[in-house]
């Protein structure tokens, strides 16, 4: 049960730069443990389920000459909506297709980009998934070697090219992906960090290439405000990242660059932002060498509730400590995380559960220097520093490598890796939890969910902390992380088995805060803003439980979608009432119906076995379900794909 205490505090039509003073929307939720907890820390390995999973490289790379050595990226994210099951979107590398692995729920996925329509995007190097429309559907950008893609979701596991009418088409050298609302007006907006150098290593004078910042203007249009906002940097730029280092609620950005110098802009509030990274503590020099700056991941690693930045580099990667006035301090080597390979994406995650951010980093040799590949998995030890155990779990994975991205792909409860070598995909399955959770009441998590209403619809921005007992966890909502790609928009916080009361604090950038409190951690959550609205779901996908008022009688999106044979319709009804569910081809023919009567309130959800009134299976296609309770009526698409 939700019981609000306190009416929540908008800012006005100009936002204020800070959240202090803002009053607090606080709720409390009773609810019981479920499938929580993990087995004991390093009990058991990772394992290498690519090719049982269907998600390795379909081919070798055919033209070596495209910039196969870039990468290329990868994202994750629950682009169908099937409550839980996160899928992947890998780019093309070597002039292969891109792929679309949608998670099929049952420890495989199926490559569905070429039927989607995202398969085709010359010289792809970046990706993100992004909702620019604010629709509740993920879509997909894509940064090439030449025009980039930005391709809508149609809601029915089919997107639309709409680069050119969107105006973000930018023909430069894109590499990475950053994505926020720069400017708090609702719409998410795309910063483009742009090569130098064309795909042959052989130009050292390379002309210059500028950061776009597409500013979205709300209408399905995009405009380039990189010079007027004062982040049209020049530089060979490999990442860019947005997060709020300051704490002030607008979102910063950080930019890497490729013999440097690497910049840190402050956002300013007012639509333009300015370069702090002198006065900052950001440097470009290490031990007299330029930083070959490549990938980014930011984290509270030290768990005093502001955000640290990781770097990686050609020759040594950079754990920047926030100190939490505006500076940060170089960490890397007495934290024990000073890298000596070539590395790429990196993340911070908490893959044990124990409330503290690890660190994973994914190497790739360049240029034969006969660096290592061996990939990183530096576990924090709660004092500042790190140990590398990623040989000790089977994590290494030695290879060349250079995106990845991160998630709990099996939803059992903890993080996955899923990495991109030039010579295959790897995704480990983390096995920490392999035996049953009730045996061993050690650590466990719960895993959050955002719906914006008023800010954007993913809440990317969000500043989230989550108390347990004397542990404190902060964590923000990031778009565009890692190296050429982005890690699950789904935010995990560990915790051990004694801390069973806490809090979970949500900033959202529309100047909204909500403060929950709660007796038990539950597996899933998902926060809707401003709605007195928390729904929790099980691992498996097939139930959700609500807490708080229901609006209305409504009807969900099907799952899994795209579905073969079966599948489920998910709803809700507030009162007692008479439902019909009617499913119809695309051409309009009546294919089944349901008359199921009068129903009493709560969670339901039908089941239809893919068959027609007669009993026969029916064909791949699309179809649509329309649903009528009470006064409500609406309409839906579903996917059956044989």
């Amino acid at each position: 049960m939700l019981i609000p205490m306190e009416k929540p505090q908008r800012h006005g039509e100009q936002l204020k730069p800070a959240i202090k003073g803002v009053k607090t929307m606080r709720y409390s939720i009773t609810i019981f443990l479920c499938l929580c907890v993990v087995f004991p820390v390093f009990a058991d390995n990772f394992t290498d389920v690519s090719n049982i999973a269907g998600v390795h490289q379909r081919e070798i790379a055919i033209d070596e000459n495209s910039g196969a050595w870039f990468g290329p990226g990868a994202a994750s994210a629950d682009y169908d909506n099937d409550s839980c099951w996160m899928d992947i979107f890998v780019v093309g590398d070597g002039g292969l297709p891109n792929a679309l692995y949608h998670n099929n729920g049952n420890g495989t996925f199926m490559d569905i980009a070429d039927k989607a329509g995202v398969a085709d995007t010359p010289n792809g190097r970046g990706c993100v998934w992004l909702d620019y429309n604010n629709d509740g559907w993920s879509d997909l950008y894509i940064s090439c070697d030449g025009p980039n893609f930005l391709f809508m979701n149609n809601g029915d596991c089919t997107f639309t090219d709409v680069s050119e009418e969107a105006g973000i088409a930018d023909a430069q050298h894109g590499t990475s992906i950053a994505v926020a609302d720069y400017d708090h007006d609702g719409w998410l907006d795309i910063y483009v960090a742009n090569w130098g150098r064309p795909a042959s290593l052989l130009v050292f004078n390379p002309a210059p290439r500028v950061n776009v910042l597409y500013r979205n203007n709300g209408d399905g249009t995009f405009e380039d405000v990189a010079q007027s906002a004062g982040v049209a940097d020049d530089g060979i730029a490999w990442g860019a990242i947005f997060f709020d280092y300051d704490g002030d609620t607008w979102a910063d950005l950080f930019v890497a660059n490729d013999h440097g110098p690497d910049k840190l802009y402050r956002n300013k509030g007012d639509g333009t932002f300015e370069d702090v990274s002198e006065q900052s503590g950001i440097v470009t020099l290490i031990r007299g060498k330029p930083t070959g700056a490549m990938g980014l991941c930011v984290g509270d690693y030290d768990n005093d509730t502001d955000l640290d930045l990781f770097v990686t580099n050609y020759d040594e990667d950079l754990l920047w400590r926030n100190n939490g006035n505006g500076t940060f301090t170089n960490v890397a080597e007495e934290a024990g995380v000073a890298n000596t390979g070539v590395g790429w994406y990196a993340s911070f995650i908490d893959f044990d559960n124990d409330g503290y951010r690890d660190l994973y980093v994914v190497n790739g040799d360049v240029d034969n220097s006969q660096k290592t590949n061996l990939n990183r998995l530096y576990h924090n030890n709660r004092d500042g520093t790190f140990v590398d155990l990623a040989d000790a779990l089977g994590v290494t994975s030695d290879a060349v490598a250079r995106g990845a991205t991160s998630g709990d792909f099996d939803n059992d409860g903890d993080v996955d890796f899923y990495i991109v070598n030039n010579t295959g995909y790897t995704l480990l399955q983390n096995n920490l939890d392999h035996h049953s959770r009730t045996r061993n009441p050690n650590n466990r998590r719960i895993k959050i969910r955002l719906i914006g209403t008023i800010s954007n619809r993913d809440g990317i921005g969000t500043r989230v902390t989550v108390k347990l007992g004397d542990l404190v966890q902060t964590q923000e909502v990031i778009c565009g992380t890692g190296f050429l790609g982005s890690d699950s928009l789904e935010l995990e916080f560990g915790f051990g088995p004694t801390s069973q009361r806490g809090s979970v604090t949500l900033e959202w950038p529309s100047g909204i805060v909500e403060e929950y409190t709660f007796s038990y951690g539950h597996d899933y959550l998902i926060f809707t803003e401003d709605d007195k609205l928390v729904t929790a779901v099980e691992p498996n996908g097939k139930q959700q439980i609500t807490w708080g008022r229901i609006k209305t009688v409504e009807v969900f999106q099907n799952y899994p979608n795209p579905f073969n044979p079966e599948t489920w319709i998910p709803y809700t009804l507030n009162k007692s009432s008479k439902v019909e569910i009617s499913i119809f081809s695309q051409g309009g023919e009546l294919v089944r119906e349901f008359n199921l009567g009068i129903l009493p309130s709560g969670e339901k959800r039908l089941f239809w076995d893919g068959k027609n009134s007669d009993g026969e299976t029916v064909s791949s296609g699309i179809y649509f379900y329309q649903f009528k309770a009470g006064n409500t009526e609406s309409v839906r698409k579903m996917w059956l794909m044989k």
